[in-house]
Order: C-alpha cells, then structure tokens, then sequence
C-alpha cells in the first residue's frame, strides 16, 4: 500500500507542469518581503527552482528548450549575481532577461495548451502555470519601470532601497495579481502614461484568458465527452442489433 502511495506520488510529481506549478506557488507565498539574508536566500532558490522546472518541466518543442536555456542560464546568473552585487544596472539587465525568459515560455506553455486536442490534468496545469507566470512577468515590468523611472507607481509605502529584493519587488508582485484578477483596490496606483498603459495591457489579459482560453478548454472538454458518450451510445446499439439478429437466427432454426 505505501509502495503504491510513492509510485502514484513519484509519477505525479513526474508529471509535466507538476514541479512548475509547485515553485510558482512556493513563489508567491514567500514573496521578498524585505525579511533576513535567510529568507531571500529561501526564494532565491524557489526562484531557482521556477527556471529550471519552465526549462524542463514544461513539454517544449527541442528548439523553444534550447532558447530557454540559452536566455535562462544568463538570466540566473544575473540574478544571482545581482543579488550579492546590487548595482542599478545590473538589477535592470538582471529582471529585463528574466522578463524575456519567463514571455517565451509562457507563449510555449499557452501554444501547447490551446492546440492540445484533449483536455487532461497536464493541460490544466499548464493553464494554472501560464497564469501565475504573466502576473510575475507583469510585476517584473512595473519593478523595472520603477527603477527606470522613479515615480510610476504610487506604493503603499515607499523604498529608497533600490536593490532587486526592496519592498517594491513584493509589492509590485501584489499589484499584478490583483490586476490580472481585475479587483484592484486602489491602494497602489500607476501614475505615468507608460506604467498605466502596461496596467491596462494586463487587465485586458486577464479578462481575455478567461473569457478565451478556458472557454476553449471547458468547449474541447465538452466536446470530447458528447463524444464519448455518442461512442457508447453507438456500441450499445450494435449490441442490442447483433442480439436481434442472433435472436432471429435461433427462431429460424
């Protein structure tokens, strides 16, 4: 009985999307919030930990790993490095790289999601991992417009501790998904054109990612069950048929 717990448990966990799914959780309840070296150093390596398991967790096609691994690993390194040498420059180049990382393979999630012809727990936790992955993606792009450009945001409160683990990197992550979910609440505000203008980009994706993709996948899921229910309907009356005929064929003889 415990052998066969593990067994499931390990081809669980084997699963595509299933280690992904798990950092990006783990990535959101530990968000950096300004604690000790300990705890940043904690999700450092769940942060980790989301790189590899987007490289290799995620069912690409070769030539999309390959580009992963190839904008991943300078990604990693800047962010590692960032964080014990916490230059401006540095932090900037460090959240651009892991910016275009994170785009590329949540297209090469979402890809595979939506042209996939049958619904599975696979395809539902590729849409879950694409989801948290554009909120981070988002909170990303408004911690660099905030290093760039001082000033966007209007922050719940402010950090002159411009280094990649501040306050605003938690807080920036808290707008995004309470963007994405379109039930802001007002206390973070975009105050320059441009960082509105990626607001807005990102309450239009979130309202489109339910009203489309899951709208697909609730359809696909519909409709191979009427299918599969047409197919049993269709084997129940072949056999009602070949019993009438083995019927009729006993009362001739």
């Amino acid at each position: 009985m415990k052998g066969s717990f593990l067994k499931r448990t390990r081809r669980y966990f084997s699963g595509y999307f299933t280690q992904l799914i798990v950092f990006l959780l783990l990535l959101f309840i530990f968000r950096p919030y300004n604690w000790s070296t300990a705890s940043i150093a904690i999700w450092e390596a769940f942060f980790s930990g989301v790189f590899f398991s987007a490289i290799f967790n995620a069912n690409h096609p070769k030539p999309i790993k390959i580009l992963t691994m190839v904008l991943g690993v300078p990604a990693l390194a800047l962010d590692w490095t960032a964080l014990f040498i916490p230059w401006k420059s540095l932090i900037i180049s460090s959240l651009i790289f892991t910016i275009i990382f994170l785009t590329v393979c949540t297209a090469s999630i979402l890809y595979n999601v939506v042209l996939r012809a049958k619904v599975t727990m696979e395809t539902l936790r590729g849409v879950v991992c694409a989801y948290f992955m554009i909120a981070f993606i988002f909170g990303f792009i408004y911690l660099v417009l905030e290093f760039i450009f001082p000033g966007s945001f209007q922050f719940i409160y402010n950090d002159k501790n411009y280094t990649l683990h501040s306050s605003y990197l938690s807080q920036t992550f808290y707008f995004s998904f309470i963007t994405l979910l379109t039930i802001g609440f007002g206390d973070i505000t975009p105050i320059t054109d441009l960082s509105q203008s990626f607001v807005v980009i990102e309450g239009i994706i979130g309202q489109f990612y339910v009203a489309i993709l899951v709208a697909r996948i609730v359809s696909v899921y519909v409709l191979f069950g009427d299918k599969a229910m047409l197919k049993h309907i269709e084997q129940d009356i072949r056999q009602d048929i070949k019993d009438a005929v083995e019927k009729v064929r006993k009362q001739k003889t």
